[in-house]
């Protein structure tokens, strides 16, 4: 109530009123849905996201001072702001109220803001909402219970939950399911734009299709160029959005070209607890795809950094048998700074401090973990039988969805079955195509196995394909393994291709 009586008086006053954001995808829905409100009530706001190079994350004392040269009265901060204690100090020092939207860890201290939406500082359940999702409930106490384009801001709310991760069940998940439907209903506009360059071939827009189809587009500009790029495209389509689409396949391309390289510098028969990648060549917004590949594959923590000779920026990356956070803390006297979650966290140091860190923290993991943890796994759901895999059973599972953090999409294990008269396909030959028992399968990134004469174990999800009017049960093969069918499905290893 506090922050709605603010941000009402400064409407009618035509103060200036500024946004501050983050640059990644909750972040910018965030400030969207915040530039859309206003943009209805006739203001128009100065807008601030930070460059993630120049920058850095959150708001800085530069930052603090652009804000007071703008001549802003009233700071909105979107998906950041709860641990700027001191910059919100200055502000206040400077007669500037801010009101702080956030869902970030709250520290002992708390900035002396006018007002702090916060779930953690409130009577909020569990689980809490996204940057995104916070600023969707403000921006619903500001309008009530309807407004004009209602749909699109539900839909921003949608997409910055599913790329935040947070868990989809309670509130997000009825945000997630709002979103979507609201998604499919913006009839022109630059989400509808965005919408159908996204699609995908069944025709029906799923959590999935948002976290790897729209988040990373979004995400691409933050991560290579600016983020202002993306707020554009997601207010304004046209050229914004091509240019998005653009900045999206070099981030594709430039990841792909890097992850391998970390890849091929990893010695499998000396795998250490934790996997280290520093190099020059590593974009400040590209460390963290590649560590979160590392990990995918080995089952194991990993850190890459970008350095430029001197200090050193890393992003590490944790399955769930270790916390990485924790795990600076116990190391943080080589760091610099640090910060993060359990399995996501950041750090930067001297480049003189990393062979003494890498060795520090090689011994925290040792020490935590027991090594036979340190391997790649799957959660499988349930055995099933091919014959299992019908429309009908598809259908059922749907009732399941939205599927992300929290609600995983169910994986599936058959056992001791054939590959024979698979082929590969795609570009490069990388996928793998077929049938088992009369269901059509593809596993993307498999097309290794082609020549698989073995009988295998196989996990994997399911799903409709729909082409040319037809619809058909089919499995996304997620793993291989030859077959072992004396294993219980939960000590199963991941196969090969890992």
């Amino acid at each position: 109530d506090r922050a709605v009586q603010r941000i009402n008086q400064a409407i009618d006053r035509e103060e200036r009123i500024g946004i501050f954001g983050d640059y990644d995808c909750d972040g910018i829905t965030a400030v969207a849905q915040l530039r859309r409100f206003f943009a209805r009530r006739g203001a128009k706001p100065y807008v601030r996201l930070p460059h993630r190079v120049r920058d850095g994350y959150g708001l800085s004392k530069a930052i603090v001072q652009e804000l007071i040269d703008a001549d802003v009265t009233l700071l909105i901060t979107a998906d950041t702001g709860i641990s700027s204690v001191a910059e919100i100090a200055l502000l206040k020092e400077s007669d500037i109220d801010t009101i702080i939207t956030d869902h970030h860890h709250v520290s002992e201290e708390v900035p002396p803001a006018f007002a702090i939406i916060h779930p953690s500082l409130s009577a909020h359940p569990e689980p809490h909402p996204s940057g995104a999702g916070v600023v969707y409930k403000l921006i619903h106490a500001l309008e009530g219970s309807n407004w004009d384009g209602m749909e699109s801001d539900a839909a921003l709310a949608m997409i910055g939950t599913v790329a935040d991760l947070v868990p989809l069940r309670g509130d997000n998940r009825a945000l997630t399911i709002l979103g979507l439907q609201s998604f499919e209903k913006i009839s022109t506009g630059p989400l509808s734009e965005l919408r159908e360059r996204c699609r995908s071939k069944d025709g029906v827009f799923s959590a999935r299709d948002i976290a790897f189809r729209v988040a990373p587009r979004i995400n691409a500009a933050g991560r290579i160029d600016e983020p202002e790029i993306a707020l554009n495209a997601l207010l304004e389509g046209g050229d914004a959005l091509a240019y998005l689409d653009l900045l999206n396949e070099q981030r594709q391309n430039l990841s792909r070209e890097l992850i391998a390289k970390a890849l091929r510098e990893i010695d499998e028969d000396t795998l250490a607890p934790i996997l280290t990648s520093v190099s020059g060549d590593y974009p400040h917004g590209i460390v963290g795809l590649i560590a979160g590949k590392l990990t995918e594959t080995y089952g194991r923590p990993s850190m890459v950094a970008h350095t430029d000779g001197v200090m050193c920026t890393a992003s590490l990356r944790s399955p769930p048998c270790y916390n990485i956070a924790e795990g600076l803390g116990r190391c943080s006297a080589y760091l610099e700074s640090f910060g993060g979650h359990a399995q996501a966290a950041g750090c930067s140091f001297s480049i003189k401090h990393l062979d003494a860190l890498r060795s520090a923290l090689e011994d925290d993991v040792a020490t935590h973990v027991p090594a036979d943890l340190l391997v790649p796994t799957l959660t499988i759901d349930a055995e099933i039988d091919a014959a299992d895999v019908t429309l009908d059973f598809c259908n059922q599972l749907k009732h399941l969805e939205p599927f992300g953090q929290g609600n995983t999409e169910p994986l599936f294990l058959i056992r001791d079955v054939s590959l024979a008269g698979f082929r590969t396909c795609g570009k490069e030959d990388a996928h793998l195509q077929g049938k088992i028992r009369g269901v059509k399968c593809i596993g993307f990134q498999l097309g290794n196995f082609a020549q698989q004469s073995e009988k295998v174990d196989i996990v994997g999800r399911l799903n409709i394909n729909e082409w040319n009017g037809k619809r058909e049960a089919q499995l996304i093969i997620e793993d291989i393994a030859v077959a072992v069918s004396t294993q219980e499905p939960s000590s199963l290893p991941s196969g090969t291709h890992r």
